[in-house]
């Protein structure tokens, strides 16, 4: 089962994307000279497009391309996203072949609040639908979590610029209903510049590390379920 990588919901273990934004973010602490280089804080949505590739594990083909679209908010005290997103994973060792085609799809939506020193905490959802030639499933889950931003600065005189800025953000994705698989575990989410900072393009890179147990075929079949469930496997 898959779920939304941050931006990217998979098994997909590795995924590198490039976001164009349409408009820039705004700011995510406060800055040590001016804020020149950050967007004024609201709490105005920006739309964002991106596309990537994804190393897939959990019984898909090696890689996969996704993109995806959504809306972001980077206030002061306020960070929100939306998003939805397709990719063109399929299953080569799922124990349901041959099984030629399939994708994925999900959507995901946090939000957090700042807390001191650039930190925010919070909780989100997301949805993710695999389908294949032979079968399809899906599942809703919660998750919660939260990151930090980090900006480097450097001045010469009365003018300071960002040097270098990122954002780190570790979600736990929970099962929710998906009573196939009971996929969970961490979503690590590294942005490169930080999403507040100001800019068009931007570099994001998803690590999730899940666990799960073979997938229930017979839920009325209890001997059989409990063989499926006591066998767990790490993606």
């Amino acid at each position: 089962m898959k779920l939304c990588r941050s931006i990217t919901l998979a098994l997909a273990t590795l995924s590198v994307t490039l976001a164009l934004v349409a408009q820039e973010f705004v700011s995510s602490q406060k800055p040590t000279a001016d804020n020149s280089d950050q967007q004024p804080r609201g709490l105005l949505p920006r739309p964002f497009l991106y596309g990537g590739a994804g190393l897939m594990g959990g019984g898909y083909s090696p890689l996969a391309g996704e993109v995806g679209v959504g809306l972001r908010i980077d206030s002061r005290h306020f960070l929100a996203s939306a998003e939805g997103s397709y990719d063109n994973g399929h299953k080569t060792n799922d124990g349901d072949q041959p099984n030629p085609s399939g994708h994925d799809r999900g959507l995901a939506a946090a939000t957090h609040f700042r807390l001191a020193a650039g930190w925010f905490a919070g909780v989100g959802a997301r949805w993710s639908q695999l389908s294949t030639t032979n079968y399809s499933k899906s599942g809703w889950r919660p998750t919660f979590g939260g990151g930090k931003d980090y900006f480097l600065r450097g001045c010469k005189g009365e003018d300071c610029v960002t040097e270098f800025s990122m954002r780190l953000r570790v979600d736990y994705v929970l099962p929710g209903t998906d009573h196939f698989n009971a996929v969970q575990g961490p979503l690590f989410s590294f942005y490169m510049p930080s999403p507040a900072a100001k800019g068009h393009f931007f570099l994001r890179v998803t690590q999730g590390i899940y666990e799960f147990h073979e997938t229930v075929t017979e839920p009325y079949n209890v001997v059989l379920t409990r063989q499926q469930i006591g066998d767990r496997s790490v993606t």
